[in-house]
């Protein structure tokens, strides 16, 4: 079974589809179906395109939003009733992202909006610096650190070659005969 690919549609698709539904009066589920898509997908491009024209059709942005804004949006959300989709054509955001701002709220309060998060995936481990003045052990001390334990090493190896070996001797005076 070969999976298909995610469908990606050109501004230039986008805007035919749009097109499609304004000056020919396909119905959404119709140019789904030409497209190979959901009309779900169809009925936001064609009120992204009502809100903000051929500009609307791209949602691409990098903009960060405030917690304060993200917070004002999901208040006006509540209190005009408009849904994710009408809500994401009119401010030009994702409704995926609009989607997680809101779980957010209803789980957490504002409180999770407020507060700024890095972004991105977090390092696995901490970069090596030289320089560093704030170092936890210094050289010196990693030096001494590691002498100890080479004593520490050479005296349990001792230990243990005494030990074996006066165990061998036991069994060695316990095994030979008794002479006269």
């Amino acid at each position: 079974m070969v999976k298909e690919k995610r469908n990606r549609f050109s501004i230039a698709d986008r805007e035919r589809a749009v097109l499609m539904v304004l000056e020919q009066r396909e119905s959404y589920r119709s140019v789904a179906r030409k497209m190979n898509t959901c009309h779900r997908l169809v009925n936001r491009w064609v009120n992204a395109y009502q809100q903000h024209g051929v500009d609307g059709l791209s949602l691409e942005n990098s903009m960060s939003y405030s917690g304060a804004f993200k917070l004002e949006l999901i208040k006006e959300m509540q209190e005009s009733g408009l849904s994710l989709s009408q809500s994401s054509a009119q401010h030009r955001i994702a409704v995926s992202v609009l989607s997680g701002w809101r779980r957010l709220y209803e789980q957490h309060g504002a409180s999770a909006l407020l507060e700024q998060k890095p972004r991105g995936r977090p390092p696995k481990m901490k970069k090596f610096n030289p320089k560093n003045e704030g170092k936890p052990l210094d050289y010196e001390a990693l030096i001494k650190e590691n002498e100890r334990l080479r004593i520490e090493n050479d005296y349990l190896k001792k230990v243990r070659a005494l030990a074996l070996k006066n165990a061998t001797q036991r069994k060695g005076s316990k095994s030979k005969p008794f002479k006269n």
